[in-house]
């Protein structure tokens, strides 16, 4: 039907995270994309596509657009399509926005409930003696260092709980703290 969306992918998540909202950022919000996908949620997400094209997939796929430009925001305000117009200078201060205009009151970075980074697919558990071919792409420290791999039901990739995960876990208590403050200022 979509010829241009045949590489952006629309799942269903086994869980429903979020009360199963799902979003599509546009070309601007390739690296927002990334990141609500490590916190497991659903985001489609394409660099070339156009605007037309964007507004008929978030109406049929009952998709949150996210985007900065003003001219579509107001497009998809015009067709009753949700979206939240995005300001923020930073992911970060983006995200915030994104969950106070959805309700969303707190996250938690949970590697068993994260969408792959590059296709948005779930991630499914694997144990060091189901790694099978993996085993050769992982490095070696990382290998010995983890427990718990994971891997991508779409695209493939293997990814584990790195260093990276303290940021994570500090980036969610950055944006808690800030929605935790905005819930305090009377409306």
């Amino acid at each position: 039907m979509f010829k241009e969306l045949s590489h952006v992918k629309s799942v269903e998540a086994k869980q429903q995270p979020f009360n199963g909202l799902a979003f599509f950022a546009d070309s601007m919000h390739g690296s927002l994309a990334r990141k609500l996908r490590i916190f497991g949620i659903d985001t489609a997400y394409s660099s070339s596509i156009a605007d037309e094209h964007i507004l008929n997939y978030c109406s049929i796929q009952r998709r949150i657009l996210l985007t900065s430009d003003k001219e579509l925001f107001k497009r998809s305000l015009k067709k009753r399509i949700g979206s939240v117009h995005l300001q923020g200078l930073t992911d970060k201060a983006n995200m915030v926005r994104i969950f106070v205009e959805c309700n969303i009151k707190n996250i938690l970075y949970d590697s068993a409930s994260a969408r792959c980074p590059i296709c948005n697919l779930e991630l499914e558990k694997k144990e060091k003696k189901e790694l099978g071919d993996l085993y050769n792409i992982i490095p070696p420290k990382s290998y010995l260092l983890n427990s718990n791999f994971y891997q991508c039901k779409g695209c493939k990739k293997a990814y584990w709980e790195g260093s990276h995960k303290a940021a994570l876990d500090s980036l969610a208590e950055s944006i808690n703290q800030e929605l935790y403050t905005i819930s305090c200022i009377p409306t």
